[in-house]
């Protein structure tokens, strides 16, 4: 049975907006083609109900859809799937922001690492006083939803390259690093790898 509103989807997306707020940043794992077409009709139909879903918010708070096909990359020479997940991940964390209560340093644009200054406090302190409950100088605001048919492994591996990505970055804003990238072999990678499996 088809609903051309999208009741369902629309009440999920409103949803994760009141729990997290925007951006709600979409990463769609399912085959974008196939031979016998089956991960792309649940692929186009989800794509189209994001895009009617995006004609009723306003531009700020749109939808963020971003497709990936695994299987497609792979099979290409030139590209390579954990390039392309990295490159996602780092649009996706630098879309939501992360959560760090005692920020050092912070990241712009580029990947420049500037100091976090006076400014940027006063800031937090102002809202935290006016609003009457703490305000952290960051916070994650919204998140990112990966969508696949039946693989946990694509979902788990695009959730843990965005954790990874996090990860780097709050490393960084607290003075710990002064680069945002870790070696793939670190200590500090298997041990969030060991989290990933506990949880």
């Amino acid at each position: 049975r088809v609903d051309p509103t999208y009741r369902a989807t629309q009440a999920h997306f409103e949803d994760l907006l009141v729990r997290y707020g925007s951006p709600i940043v979409v990463l769609d794992l399912v085959k974008q083609s196939e031979k016998r077409e089956r991960e792309v009709l649940v692929g186009n139909e989800y794509r189209h109900a994001v895009d009617y879903i995006n004609t009723s918010i306003d531009d700020p708070h749109k939808i963020r859809y971003c497709a990936l096909d695994y299987s497609h990359i792979s099979k290409h020479r030139n590209l390579d799937v954990s390039t392309s997940l990295n490159e996602v991940s780092t649009w996706s964390v630098n879309q939501t922001g992360f959560f760090c209560s005692r920020p050092r340093w912070k990241i712009i644009e580029g990947e420049n690492i500037v100091p976090f200054d006076e400014q940027d406090e006063k800031g937090a302190k102002f809202l935290t006083k006016h609003m009457g409950f703490p305000v952290c100088p960051m916070e994650q605001r919204g998140v990112l939803r990966t969508n696949c048919i039946d693989c946990l492994d694509r979902t788990n591996v695009a959730q843990f390259s965005a954790g990874v990505e996090a990860l780097e970055q709050q490393l960084v804003v607290m003075g710990i690093r002064n680069s945002p990238n870790l070696d793939p072999s670190s200590t500090i990678i298997r041990v969030l790898i060991d989290i990933y499996v506990d949880i």
